[in-house]
């Protein structure tokens, strides 16, 4: 539970007035705990919908999920995002991506990259079936974390010194990593029963091709791009979980 709670202090705002005894080891055990953040993140997201849909029509809801997924999460995924498509798209050396992610100021690359993302998250929210549109919308950060929990294993921090990515990148074990999956497919199935498990798999691979881009242009990955894998891995999952549903793949 202890771990549990520091995962939640660290990966969103939610208010825990709790004074946790932590030391740095603790932080790559909490990988199993991403999913279960995702999923609170995303229940609170469904419940938010849910009641706003009861005063508001059209795209109005989906557009006050995403202000509230960025108020519970202190929008640290999209800063990320946002982070990464300023040095990723500078085409520069691999020294100089770094420091212009590591700048607070947001560039055009940035900018336009979070408009997109945003869009596109409306777009297929507003496409998704009403029947299925809750459990899309806890599934999604449920999914994201996952990814991002499994492409800490076997990589290395991108930076010299210390980073709040050095915590996890890198120092997670495989028994972690693969608890982390079992935990997510089991979530996944309660949630959206087979749909959801060959959503979240092929998340998961794609995920992983991400994981791979980015290493092979930064040699290795920092919180920034772990945000990146999260909001990457969240927007493929909106058309994956759409496709399958509409398609009918397991009737």
């Amino acid at each position: 539970m202890k771990i549990f709670l520091l995962m939640l202090q660290f990966f969103t705002r939610i208010p825990i007035n709790k004074a946790i005894d932590i030391k740095e080891g603790d932080f790559p055990k909490g990988i199993i705990y991403f999913p279960f953040i995702g999923l609170v993140v995303g229940s609170i997201n469904a419940l938010f919908f849910f009641l706003s849909s009861k005063l508001f029509e059209g795209i109005i809801p989906i557009i006050l999920v995403l202000i509230s997924n960025a108020f519970i999460t202190g929008a640290l995924h999209l800063d990320g995002f946002a982070d990464t498509c300023d040095g990723i798209f500078s085409a520069r050396k691999r020294e100089k991506m770094l420091e212009i992610m590591r700048d607070s100021r947001i560039g055009t690359n940035g900018m336009l990259g979070l408009f997109f993302l945003l869009i596109l998250k409306i777009a297929f929210l507003e496409a998704m079936p009403r029947e299925i549109i809750l459990v899309a919308i806890v599934l999604l950060p449920t999914i994201g974390r996952t990814a991002m929990a499994i492409t800490l294993f076997g990589a290395k921090y991108a930076r010299e010194g210390e980073g709040l990515g050095d915590l996890f990148i890198g120092k997670t074990n495989l028994m972690g990593t693969t608890m982390t999956v079992v935990i997510a497919l089991m979530l996944c199935f309660g949630l959206f029963n087979l749909y959801g498990v060959i959503s979240l798999l092929l998340v998961l691979l794609l995920g992983y091709i991400a994981r791979h881009f980015f290493i092979k242009q930064l040699g290795g990955l920092t919180g920034d791009l772990l945000g990146a894998i999260n909001e990457i891995c969240e927007i493929v999952a909106l058309p994956i979980i759409l496709w399958i549903y509409h398609w009918g793949l397991l009737s």
